[in-house]
């Protein structure tokens, strides 16, 4: 059995057919990363493709010769560009259908209309399009072991200072600039009581052998 051939369809960009395809140009590159060496020369590691870019003319008119029963509308190249530059000024992503392929989630980067006394009420439309990449928002459970620390895996709760170490910071601080009430506390302390009991000793001695 012969295949059915498929029937042919008008270009179209978010649904908006046109009459013809004067031109169309499709771009695939890629870009190669260049990180320099020591050596004195630069080495590549992989080629990250870039998004792919659909240039198309196209043609509409109000007397169109092709899909003529499709577009008997009034008042269509004026409506064709008005949904254009809506489609333009929206920012959404649409949806390509050409004799060749169907692009989806494509971003409309330039749209340029062409008016002359040539074209008459018709009009010669150059659209730019790029390949937009949507990423999905994935959401992760974090498992109840991850959120604990240590070889015991137990909670890994707030820091908090022991009685001890408070004690410690407090000698330190009365041993550097004395404690808040005014009185000696530590090795402070003691050392200014011992260095009194000499002088009183050392006074009996010196008032005894009436040197005072």
């Amino acid at each position: 059995m012969a295949k059915k051939k498929k029937k042919l369809k008008p270009v179209s960009i978010a649904g908006i057919e046109f009459d013809a395809l004067l031109e169309q140009q499709k771009t695939m590159s890629a870009t190669i990363p260049v990180y320099p060496v020591e050596k004195g020369f630069p080495v590549s590691d992989t080629i990250t493709p870039d998004p792919i870019t659909l240039q198309m003319t196209l043609f509409v008119t109000d007397t169109p010769v092709t899909w003529i029963k499709r577009h008997s509308e009034k008042n269509r190249v004026r409506k064709v560009c008005s949904k254009l530059e809506d489609m333009w000024l929206d920012r959404k992503l649409v949806k390509i259908v050409t004799p060749d392929a169907i692009y989806k989630n494509m971003g409309i980067t330039s749209i340029s209309i062409r008016k002359s006394s040539e074209l008459g009420y018709s009009r010669e439309i150059s659209i730019t399009a790029q390949k937009v990449r949507k990423t999905k928002k994935k959401t992760v459970k974090v498992p109840k072991y991850a959120l604990k620390s240590g070889e015991t895996k137990e909670k890994a709760g707030r820091a908090q200072t022991s009685k001890s170490s408070a004690k410690e910071s407090s000698v330190s601080d009365a041993s550097a600039g004395g404690s808040p009430s005014g009185k000696s506390s530590g090795t402070g302390g003691k050392s200014s009581g011992s260095a009194a009991k000499s002088q009183s000793i050392l006074y009996g001695v010196a008032k005894g052998l009436n040197f005072i």
